[in-house]
């Protein structure tokens, strides 16, 4: 006996001191952090995240709203939605347990967070409203947060600015009640909450992008207890959670699953995403039960939020914040607006123009419209298109290509088709950075593709953003080939990132806002 107790207190002793040391360790790493990575890998196959970030998180559990923002935070985010060479440097700066940022990723954009003690984006709030104040809550998800920009880019900061400047003799005061990742369930739990304690004069509601996630359970369904589990499983649940708060436990995990994590090759994406994907348009309601909101669901709970701001005398605006044109929950927004009378703002329009105008901006600075070089006419039944891409910031050594799943397109076998910059294959100016390359394809095929920069033939080398760009082939007209816009290789105009605008998108959208409001 006295053997084991002896045994067991040195094994406690040493686990005790492995405890203290990793929280010690990443305690001194996560002082010295100056900017957090946000990495990006398509299908946000990252693997599992490393254990001491945990600390630099600013979301938290919640039992009413699932989860919500850490309050008196300040992060400075660094964005990695840009060009690397591989996809394994993406996830290594994740990995990476030195707080320093590599060389090739130092000149890439930070932006600032700031949560007030109340747990929202911006300044600190007061419950009571300023004399002669109108006040306008904006409740939404990372659209309304502002990822992934700075603190004054927000669209609820730039309302501000913009009521200020076109509204100088009223006084606005905004407010940023939005959280990453909420859907219009957690919004209603939020306005019901805590959102009408502040007594807005003005609602501004923007859901729907989470809402759509199949993501495996209904939000509805995460609230409210033990939901009829044994009480074996409620204790099992409950070592499985103290657990997660033991450090060595997580390491060992962590380097567990590292082990065995092989990221899929880019190749798979582009591949899933060409392949067939049925017929018609998604069949919500027989998959409403893994689906976090259902349309259904989502018209309930943004109605409901428009009749209790209406019983409080606030007026509502709507935002709609998809970048996806095919969403049903588009639709189900615009009926609500056309038949409550709620001014509706439809973000992917006013996105979608801006594109336009950057496309057509370019093509101009470039000198390249209406000039094109004289390419045979397509032969019946098929259109010719000419993809160009612009090198804009980035230096190529080599060449620009282009890979797809069409076998006019490498067969999804990167860095073997050379696009042209030299006045020839439809190039229509030599060296001006502007690198071209032109096939035939079917009226009415999608063509998904990408970009690579002067890699190895075969290898997934010198990436562009992870992106899968698109194109829906149009009809030719007389045979004569199509242009594409100019695409820029490292950028997706308008885009933050693959689900968000960027800064001049939020500011376009808050002043659509800023114009609505009565």
């Amino acid at each position: 006996m006295r053997a084991f107790a002896k045994g067991l207190t040195t094994t406690v002793i040493f686990f005790l001191l492995v405890e203290l040391g990793l929280r010690g360790a990443y305690f001194a790493r996560n002082a010295m952090v100056r900017y957090v990575p946000l990495p990006y890998a398509f299908g946000d196959d990252y693997g599992p995240i490393p254990p001491w970030l945990d600390a630099l998180l600013i979301l938290k559990n919640d039992d009413a709203l699932i989860w919500k923002n850490e309050p008196n935070v300040k992060r400075t985010y660094l964005d990695v939605f840009s060009p690397v060479w591989t996809e394994r440097d993406r996830i290594a700066l994740l990995r990476r347990f030195i707080p320093t940022v590599p060389a090739e990723f130092r000149d890439n954009p930070k932006w600032d967070v700031r949560v007030n003690s109340e747990g929202y984006r911006g300044d600190e709030m007061s419950v009571t409203p300023p004399p002669s104040t109108v006040r306008i809550a904006c409740v939404g998800d990372s659209w309304t947060f502002g990822m992934p920009v700075g603190q004054e880019q927000t669209y609820p900061s730039r309302v501000a600015a913009w009521l200020r400047q076109e509204r100088p003799d009223t006084r606005y005061e905004v407010q940023n009640f939005g959280v990453l990742g909420y859907s219009s369930f957690q919004g209603l739990q939020l306005l019901k909450s805590r959102v009408f304690d502040f007594h807005p004069d003005v609602v501004v509601i923007g859901f729907g992008m989470n809402d759509s996630e199949v993501a495996g359970y209904r939000d509805k369904d995460i609230v409210g207890g033990t939901g009829g589990r044994t009480l074996m499983a409620r204790l099992k649940e409950t070592a499985k959670d103290a657990a997660q708060h033991i450090e060595g436990y997580k390491f060992l995990k962590y380097e567990a699953l590292a082990l065995r994590f092989h990221p899929k090759p880019i190749s798979d994406y582009l591949k899933g995403e060409a392949g067939p994907k049925g017929s018609g348009a998604v069949d919500y309601d027989s998959i409403e039960p893994w689906t976090r909101v259902s349309p259904h669901d989502y018209d309930l709970n943004v109605r409901e939020m428009i009749r209790l701001a209406s019983e409080r005398g606030a007026s509502v605006v709507l935002v709609d914040n998809e970048l996806w044109e095919g969403s049903p929950y588009r639709a189900v927004l615009r009926k609500i607006a056309d038949e409550m009378d709620a001014p509706l703002v439809d973000s992917l329009a006013i996105v979608n123009a801006a594109r336009t105008g950057i496309e057509q901006s370019l093509e101009t600075r470039l000198n390249l419209a209406g000039r094109a070089d004289h390419l045979p006419l397509s032969a019946q039944g098929e259109t010719t298109i000419v993809f160009r891409a612009y090198r804009g910031s980035v230096a190529v050594p080599r060449t620009l290509s282009i890979v797809g799943a069409d076998p006019q397109l490498g067969s999804l076998v990167p860095n073997t088709i050379a696009m042209h910059d030299d006045g020839t294959g439809g190039d229509q100016k030599a060296g001006d950075g502007v690198w071209t390359y032109s096939a035939r394809f079917a009226p009415s095929k999608t063509v998904l593709y990408m970009y690579t920069n002067s890699g190895t033939p075969g290898q997934w080398e010198g990436l562009d953003v992870p992106h899968i760009r698109r194109v829906d082939v149009p009809s030719a007209t007389d045979g004569r080939p199509v242009y594409m816009p100019i695409e820029t290789f490292g950028r997706v105009y308008m885009q933050g990132d693959d689900w968000h605008t960027d800064a001049v998108g939020y500011d376009a959208i808050a002043h659509a806002v800023a114009r609505a409001i009565p």
